[in-house]
């Protein structure tokens, strides 16, 4: 997400831009958009100590005018951004991230407005005018499926897809605290292959395996399980998909960010920070008063004294009735599904449906 301001940057000013990331995916979103010498990638194989020695040096040889560190950042991010050389330095305050390191570090006083997307922060950081909030990732967009078309036709054909709606789901997250129970995710998609003949195709990483085995057990011959060994391989069958159902994952960001419709299920997070950017995607959540939550220490499961409720609660009957209605309104009127639409659903448990500054549409179910 914070290579979308980085993209906005270079299309409003004629600036030669450098990036430090890491290399857990990010560094494919970055080489995708600028050249090798420019992007420094932090190894997530070698001790924090090499790679702080290793950047610093690389980075102290360039006198940068400016250097940002991109919202949320943490304490690695703060370290090397004090080691590059640079005229002004910027960082955002508030309460995400490593702030109050940042605070003692940093003579910043900048400051994120309160609910608005980490993608917009960033905007706001850099000094960039978002032009709407329409194809946040164009360049990423573009090299997906300039360079991986073939890998995406090959897998589309093999698998029968071609012809068919097709669901990417991705059944993982980055803790088990935001996923949805797999046995009701298999459950869904079963019913929305009965009513609307969709296909599936699984995602995830390769640390996900056993869970997207147990789905595409679940499903099949109507479901495929990508096996892909890249971020860009995946985000290529993504790009192909109709609609993208999951958890609050970083695949659910791809896919907002490719264009494709997000159903996210959500659990804790602060969804107006990070839900899947723009219109047409949606989030299904409980509303409970606990959430957004970032207070538990080590695992949510573990810690949670309210047994995690924010995602465990969130019933199958709910998320189908909001899907199917999704479903019927992209097949039948050709078009993403809005706020309005989903204001009209007569669902009992239903509290509020509302749109969020970026787009995105939020589906509250009572906490």
């Amino acid at each position: 997400m914070k290579l979308c301001a980085a993209e906005k940057l270079m299309d409003q000013y004629p600036v030669n831009l450098s990036v430090a990331v890491s290399n857990n995916g990010s560094h494919e979103l970055a080489l995708a958009q600028l050249p090798e010498r420019q992007v420094y990638i932090w190894d997530e194989s070698k001790a924090a100590a090499k790679n702080i020695i290793r950047l610093g040096r690389a980075l102290r040889h360039t006198c940068f005018d400016r250097v940002y560190l991109a919202y949320p950042s943490y304490k690695r991010e703060g370290v090397i951004g004090l080691l590059a050389r640079a005229g002004e330095k910027k960082v955002l305050l508030d309460g995400a991230g490593d702030w109050k390191y940042f605070r003692k570090i940093y003579r910043s006083k900048n400051r994120k407005p309160a609910n608005i997307h980490d993608i917009n922060a960033n905007y706001a950081l850099f000094g960039v005018a978002s032009q709407g909030y329409l194809n946040p990732g164009g360049m990423f967009n573009m090299k997906v499926e300039n360079d991986y078309k073939d890998y995406a036709d090959s897998f589309f054909s093999e698998s029968g897809l071609a012809s068919k709606f097709v669901i990417a789901v991705h059944p993982g997250a980055n803790g088990g605290g935001k996923r949805w129970d797999p046995e009701k995710l298999i459950k869904l998609c079963r019913e929305l292959n009965e009513r609307f003949a969709c296909r599936f195709v699984i995602v995830g990483g390769s640390d996900e395996l056993k869970l997207k085995q147990t789905v595409a057990k679940g499903l099949g011959e109507n479901a495929v399980m990508l096996n892909s060994s890249t971020l860009s391989q995946t985000a290529s069958i993504i790009q192909r998909c109709d609609l993208f159902i999951g958890n609050d994952s970083a695949p659910m960001h791809i896919s907002a960010i490719l264009g494709v419709p997000v159903a996210a299920l959500w659990s804790y997070t602060d969804f107006h920070r990070t839900s899947p950017y723009g219109p047409g995607n949606i989030i299904i959540r409980r509303a409970c008063r606990c959430s957004p939550c970032y207070s538990s220490n080590g695992s949510f499961m573990d810690n949670c004294e309210y047994g995690m409720k924010c995602i465990k609660n969130l019933e199958l009957a709910d998320v189908l009735q909001v899907m199917s209605h999704c479903m019927e309104i992209m097949l039948d009127k050709k078009r993403k599904v809005s706020a309005e639409d989903l204001n009209s659903l007569k669902i009992d448990g239903i509290e509020r449906v509302y749109e969020l500054e970026h787009g995105c549409t939020v589906v509250d179910f009572k906490g």
